[in-house]
């Protein structure tokens, strides 16, 4: 067997080890008792860009079409709104027949004005919030809001100087933070915003977008009517063949609007051999089709306790869990953020879109603010 010789420095190095928890605890005993009532600065800043919820009045409401309106929110329990990166949305909470219901809004304000934040809110036909916000929100109302939230944003490392974005209806709202976003048009070079609507009057705030264009050389708009014939307008849907006009090579593409939408584009996107590496999207969630009005039982099983509520079938998982004052883990409200990501343990669903991992999807993992019951169903959340 060979033999090696351990040099004196390894020899102390031995001897240091050796007595290494000894003198950390002598340290440790050196310590003051005292308990320091001073936060981390990192901390302190974590708690000032994201606080626990905001206590927010409503100073001013706008009507931008027959069926939008703008809202803007002042802070109460802090003295400026926090930071946020253009494309950030948040989470409000409006408490409607003593039932508590969240909601996530794209910040369609800039983000050098922190002094409030303008979401802007289309109504929906049986949506509870848009209706309750659209019909009896009045100036100087109160509301807790949560956030911002959201990866819907520009990163000069991983984007590219020459930018298009696309938005269908209310899907614009997250591009007027950007069209407001001085340190992010001074990061590029070129960007193209289509913005498609049924008619020229469905066109939200189409008279801000014309102002900020004809100050900027560096912007151009495409609108895009669905329903309409009109001089100085496209007509269609945004295809494949106006795209191309605006030659998409090298350029990051930023989706906004229906989860149709977004499919029917990255169909075109495949077809023009686009990567996945330039395209980014914020979905708006849509109401699936031929879902029935029958009720089912939804239980949820807690760390703590099983609960057994109502659930219909034409309202999402959350709908039910909120209308029947049970506690949920949700703040983006279409299948994207993953916080209110549940497993299903029993049942049949319907969910109409969603970005779950695809080891989720093996393992019966469900986002409930996105999934429809087709039967009495079971899910486990990890919350008490």
């Amino acid at each position: 067997m060979k033999e090696f010789k351990i040099g004196l420095n390894a020899k102390l190095d031995m001897l240091k080890f050796r007595d290494l928890g000894i003198n950390r605890e002598k340290e440790i005993n050196k310590a003051s008792k005292e308990i320091k009532n001073n936060d981390f600065q990192l901390n302190d800043l974590v708690k000032i860009m994201h606080p626990n919820g905001i206590r927010v009045e409503v100073t001013k409401i706008i009507k931008e079409t027959d069926d939008t309106k703008s809202f803007y929110l002042k802070p109460l329990s802090i003295d400026t709104m926090p930071p946020f990166q253009s494309g950030a949305y948040i989470t409000l909470l409006v408490s409607i027949d003593k039932r508590t219901y969240k909601r996530a809004y794209s910040i369609s304000s800039s983000p050098s004005s922190l002094n409030e934040y303008r979401i802007t809110i289309k109504k929906d036909g049986n949506g509870i919030v848009s209706n309750y916000m659209f019909n009896t929100c009045a100036i100087g109302d109160k509301f807790n809001i949560l956030g911002p939230f959201g990866n819907f944003t520009y990163q000069s490392l991983r984007d590219q100087k020459d930018v298009v974005f696309i938005a269908g209806g209310s899907g614009i709202t997250p591009f007027m933070a950007y069209l407001q976003d001085e340190k992010f048009l001074n990061k590029i070079n070129s960007l193209t915003l289509f913005y498609g609507a049924k008619s020229e009057f469905d066109l939200i705030f189409k008279k801000e977008i014309d102002e900020i264009k004809n100050k900027n050389n560096k912007i151009k708009v495409i609108y895009v009517l669905s329903e309409q014939k009109r001089d100085g307008y496209s007509y269609g849907l945004i295809d494949e063949e106006k795209l191309l006009k605006e030659k998409l090579d090298n350029k990051s593409i930023f989706i906004s609007g229906p989860i149709k939408m977004y499919f029917y584009l990255n169909e075109i996107f495949k077809k023009l051999d686009i990567p996945n590496k330039y395209i980014r999207h914020e979905i708006f969630k849509e109401i699936p089709e031929n879902l029935t009005d029958k009720t089912f039982n939804l239980t949820i099983k807690m760390l703590d306790k099983i609960i057994t509520i109502p659930c219909k079938g034409n309202e999402t998982l959350i709908n039910s869990m909120e209308k029947n004052r049970v506690k949920t883990l949700v703040h983006c409200t279409v299948g994207v953020c993953g916080f209110c990501r549940s497993k299903l343990v029993k049942g049949n669903v319907l969910t109409e879109n969603t970005f779950l991992r695809a080891a989720d999807k093996d393992y019966y993992y469900i986002h409930p603010c996105v999934t429809y019951p087709l039967s009495d169903v079971i899910i486990e959340i990890p919350i008490k």
